[in-house]
């Protein structure tokens, strides 16, 4: 095993001096196979992650390009030893075979290089998306990622929320905690009596999954992106939201549309409302249950942004770009990059034989 030791020199609040020394215990091994079967994705995300950030500042050879290419080469890199140094190295040469515990390795690559921080900012001629404060604003908050939110962080997920089953969007109180080692924490105890709501199935964040008629929340951990569809008549999406002022007409792509909600947002006091308004507060609390923790998961208090397709909204483009899963600008879909990893694994793997 290897350890790993720490001390703190402290002073209590009595004024005594203290050391308190903590000490990790990692074990290891020579089986590559080990070491896959024990990867952490989180970790191993956070630390690409951060290490993509600092390809980016490097002061010599710090560049977009730069930060991106070696995201993908390191995914191509793990991948192609796992084939060759574990027991995949018997799988057929044309299937992708990836490691138990990196299942979702090449999504969060693609994901992050989609992401605010190193996706190219558009095409020419049209407004860039991220704008530079959006990409230092997303590379201040990311350079001290942790394994809990860096996977989250760069792939949002989609929530339908009209027509919603009877249980999604209730509060749901769980079962009291048995203990059975005989030591009763009342705080133990009162954790796992907090009340729940129940969010809907989340979906892929593609196109694919969206339809007109529907309405659903796109959160990315720093907004809630509230998508209305063209189709959805004004007495349904009054359901879920309030508008401080009655719609009126605006001018989109020449044409004039009728029903543009104009004024302040909220968040109905109907019963659809009140089930919205659960499902946000449980997502602003999801995997932060405790409040210190919050900001590791969210850094921000998270805003709903309305975006109603085909009228005219100012977000409806940003919401676009954030369907990580669909081609975007020069980026390929998931389906058409783990093609391309597959093949430079494929090559790499035939390179080492």
């Amino acid at each position: 095993m290897a350890f790993f030791q720490a001390a703190t020199l402290y002073t209590t609040t009595t004024g005594r001096r203290r050391v308190r020394v903590s000490t990790l215990g990692l074990a290891t091994t020579r089986v590559p196979a080990d070491v896959y079967r024990l990867a952490d994705l989180g970790t191993v995300a956070a630390v690409m992650t951060r290490a993509a950030i600092s390809d980016l500042e490097d002061p010599s050879e710090g560049s977009l390009h730069n930060a991106r290419s070696r995201v993908l080469h390191k995914c191509v890199s793990m991948l192609a030893n796992y084939r060759l140094y574990t027991t995949a190295r018997s799988s057929p040469a044309g299937q992708l075979i990836l490691p138990e515990s990196l299942q979702l390795l090449p999504l969060f690559c693609l994901s992050l290089r989609k992401g605010r921080m190193f996706r190219s900012s558009g095409v020419p001629f049209r407004a860039p998306f991220p704008t530079a404060d959006e990409r230092a604003y997303h590379i201040f908050y990311e350079r001290t990622t942790s394994p809990d939110s860096s996977l989250m962080r760069v792939h949002p997920n989609l929530l339908l929320v009209s027509d919603m089953p009877m249980r999604d969007g209730e509060w749901i109180a769980p079962s009291r905690l048995e203990n059975s080692s005989g030591h009763r924490d009342e705080r133990v105890v009162a954790a796992s009596m907090s009340p729940v709501c129940q969010l809907p199935k989340s979906m892929n964040p593609s196109i694919a999954c969206l339809d007109e008629g529907g309405m659903y929340v796109l959160n990315d951990r720093f907004a809630f992106y509230l998508f209305v569809g063209k189709d959805v008549p004004e007495e349904k999406w009054r359901e879920l939201l309030g508008v401080s002022s009655q719609p009126g007409a605006q001018r989109v792509n020449g044409q004039w549309a009728s029903n543009v909600p104009l004024g302040e947002m909220s968040v109905a006091s109907t019963e659809a409302g009140g089930k919205l308004r659960g499902i946000l507060r449980q997502l602003r609390r999801l995997n932060s249950p405790n409040p210190a923790a919050a900001m590791t998961v969210r850094p921000v208090h998270a805003p709903p942004v309305l975006v109603f397709v085909g009228r005219g909204s100012v977000f409806e483009e940003e919401m676009d770009g954030l369907l990580v899963d669909d081609p975007v600008d020069r980026e390929k879909s998931y389906v058409d990059f783990l093609c391309d990893v597959h093949r430079a694994v494929r090559e790499k793997s035939t390179e080492n034989f």
